[in-house]
């Protein structure tokens, strides 16, 4: 049998299929089989698989009726041989060193359950957008991340198939958010890790499920209700994981709200993330997302082509709103969120080269919540910008002369 099980569902994307199988194809690990589930498409789909399958012995087909992604992805994973299994959608992509990269990590990490990659995003027609998305984190941190919420796609993981079974496999009531519900079962059992790479090309479509903000939003809440029970009572009796947890998904639907152009949804939203756990207001995460409201996935954090004025304004005004009406349940955390606030902007106007506006949100930050000054990383960067361009070019090449040099075999 073969180690790794492809598991690629299609519904009507036979348009994209064959780039999926091209991309399959070109792995430098061959010892792999690829399961298309055919998912009840009324387009080629059908035509395209199996002329695939007629082509290279190591792709089949299943036939199925409309049943939903979770049960097309289930199908496979009961007709899977592999010891380890990845699930590619239709209208996705790896590198060719995808699966070769993933199967030497958990071979040298027996104790893994599975580990992801980093992904860059693709528009409809396949061209690479600036800015990859994803983070590379030890199990403890990808933990605590899932917990927040998905932020890796799909066919960015592959898993141990008995890490899979055992957790449950898709759960198909859920008609997105399923792959974190998925991950989140798998983690609390055996450890999941991130790997620098970004080789998934995740292609965005313009009203795919991952933009249904109302959807996604009660598919996280039903997600979190199978985890912690469904939210009754008053949170601040509750476990401060439900309390985050809980705060976190609002938080994601407050985001998404706001970068379509719905702010009193979005900020509303907010609040009742608030509710559950005001700390998620002194996040610096949240923050760096609300001054990237209105770029879309594969431009977000291009700090030089934000409008940052613009973008301040809105978030800080939306901050003075929303603190005068939370009144004292918000007064601890206020000073945290402005100081973060402000950090968000320094930091992006810091990235566009814009030093002056950086430094003025930075000192700014640092009235708000002067605990920012004790942080190594925010010292650093106020030194730079109060040093100017030509200082802090100097002392770059000062310590670029002081470091030890190295001959090629390294002494």
């Amino acid at each position: 049998m073969p180690s790794v099980s492809i598991i690629i569902p299609c519904y009507n994307h036979g348009h994209f299929l064959p780039e999926a199988l091209d991309s399959v194809l070109a792995q430098t690990y061959a010892d792999w089989e690829a399961i298309i589930v055919n998912d009840g498409s009324t387009d080629d789909t059908a035509a395209v698989a199996e002329r695939h399958a007629a082509a290279d012995a190591r792709i089949r087909c299943i036939h199925q009726q409309n049943a939903g992604l979770s049960a097309a992805r289930n199908a496979g994973i009961r007709a899977a041989g592999g010891e380890y299994l990845a699930f590619l959608d239709a209208d996705d992509a790896w590198a060719p060193s995808f699966v070769d990269t993933c199967v030497q990590a958990l071979v040298a990490h027996p104790a893994w359950a599975g580990v992801y990659t980093r992904a860059l995003f693709v528009d409809e027609a396949g061209r690479a957008l600036p800015m990859p998305g994803g983070q590379a984190l030890n199990p403890v941190q990808t933990r605590r991340k899932l917990l927040r919420g998905g932020f890796a796609p799909v066919h960015a993981f592959l898993v141990r198939t008995a890490a899979v079974r055992k957790a449950g496999c898709f759960d198909e009531s859920l008609t997105s958010v399923e792959d974190w519900d998925l991950w989140l079962r798998i983690s609390a059992r055996g450890d999941l890790a991130g790997l620098p790479q970004p080789l998934a090309r995740y292609r965005l479509v313009s009203g795919s499920m991952s933009t249904a903000v109302e959807r996604m939003h009660r598919n996280r809440l039903a997600v979190l209700a199978k985890h912690y029970g469904t939210p009754a009572g008053d949170p601040s009796t509750w476990a401060v994981e439900q309390r985050a947890a809980y705060a976190w998904a609002h938080r994601s639907a407050a985001l998404q709200y706001i970068a379509q152009g719905q702010a009193e949804e979005g900020w509303g939203m907010l609040a009742r993330a608030a509710a559950y756990w005001p700390l998620v207001l002194a996040e610096p995460e949240t923050h760096y997302e609300l001054a990237c409201w209105d770029q879309p996935r594969g431009y977000r954090g291009q700090a030089a082509s934000l409008d940052l004025e613009r973008n301040a304004g809105l978030m800080l005004s939306g901050l003075d709103e929303f603190f005068a009406e939370g009144g004292a349940a918000l007064a601890g955390v206020r000073s945290a969120a402005y100081g973060q606030a402000r950090l968000a902007l320094a930091m992006l106007a810091d990235q566009s080269g814009r030093w002056g506006l950086a430094r003025r949100h930075l000192l700014r930050a640092l009235r708000c919540d002067a605990r920012l000054a004790t942080q190594p990383a925010v010292t650093r960067r106020f030194l730079k910008l109060c040093a100017g361009r030509r200082v802090a070019a100097l002392l770059r090449r000062s310590a670029a002369r002081l470091r030890p040099s190295t001959t090629v075999d390294g002494r």
